[in-house]
């Protein structure tokens, strides 16, 4: 039996603690939405022929789509375009890897169109080894999170939808990481926006320039005398969040205005300003198809 040093004990509780701590947040809050795929196709089961005329939408991604940790910008959607049918499929804590494995569940929704709000967990698995394990360990990756595995999943997910489906789709850029504008994970975001941007110009689909418009709604902000809560303490502030809103019954933007952000609530997820940006975008997307 191989004696472990107390550094190896002390790396692999910490492996242990990101990895429950990942486990423990995704699922406590990751029941899906009343109006996922599997519950729509219950309730249609002949597809078209049970929505009456209606046309369907469905918004795909993580966390920021669930609605749940994040401010439900899909519902706001249903509530402006009452004549179209909504179908909520985000799931969180997921990769882009993760949406492409549960496309047949779309698909089999025969959808008039489809947004994808997706990769704000692969940038996050992304700063440093362990975060990277974590994700490993709780989304099943079968290989490290990159920009090439990112980027590889997003065309996946885009060409399934265009050979399987009918839909016109759009792709969200996603939003940054924090409010620090020269922060490198602020940054990291705006490389992976650029591969979103340029796969929805290869594919031929739709470019919600999400990031851009939070962003650009950021800087126009004056200095604040005290800054946003600092990226290392995102990870307890999601878990903060979760028992605030579960136990103390605060809402999202009482938890954002408490980390002093303008757009987000814990450095990921969106207040109620961000994720109506996000409703912005999808409808005037929605409301130009023919």
């Amino acid at each position: 039996m191989v004696a472990l040093s107390l550094f190896d004990l002390i790396f692999l509780g910490a492996l242990v603690l990101i990895a429950i701590t990942l486990l423990f947040f995704s699922r406590s809050v990751s029941d899906l939405a009343p109006t996922n795929p599997k519950a729509y196709l219950a309730a249609h089961p002949r597809g078209r022929g049970d929505r009456g005329g209606r046309q369907l939408a469905v918004c795909a991604g993580d966390s920021l789509t669930r609605g749940s940790a994040s401010v439900d910008y899909v519902a706001m959607l249903a509530s402006r375009m009452p004549d179209w049918d909504f179908v909520n499929a985000g799931i969180n804590a997921e990769l882009a890897f993760n949406l492409a494995r549960r496309m047949d569940d779309i698909v089999a929704l025969d959808p008039d169109a489809v947004s994808i709000l997706i990769g704000t967990n692969d940038i996050n698995a992304t700063f440093g080894f362990r975060s990277a394990l974590g994700y490993i360990a709780t989304e099943r990756l079968p290989e490290s999170p990159s920009p090439y595995f990112f980027r590889e999943n997003l065309v996946g997910i885009v060409r399934t939808l265009k050979r399987e489906t009918r839909a016109r789709v759009a792709l969200f850029s996603m939003p940054p990481i924090g409010e620090e504008s020269g922060h490198y994970a602020y940054l990291r975001t705006e490389d992976y926006a650029r591969i979103v941007r340029t796969v929805a110009e290869e594919e031929g689909v739709g470019y919600l320039p999400l990031r851009e418009r939070l962003c650009a709604f950021l800087e126009s902000l004056p200095p604040q005398a005290k800054p946003p809560l600092d990226f290392r303490g995102f990870g307890a502030a999601q878990v903060r969040a979760w028992r605030m809103q579960r136990f103390l019954g605060k809402s999202l933007d009482e938890i954002s205005a408490s980390n002093r952000f303008h757009i987000l609530v814990d450095g990921l997820h969106l207040n109620t300003h961000g994720a109506s940006m996000a409703a912005d975008l999808a409808e005037r997307f929605l409301k130009s198809l023919p």
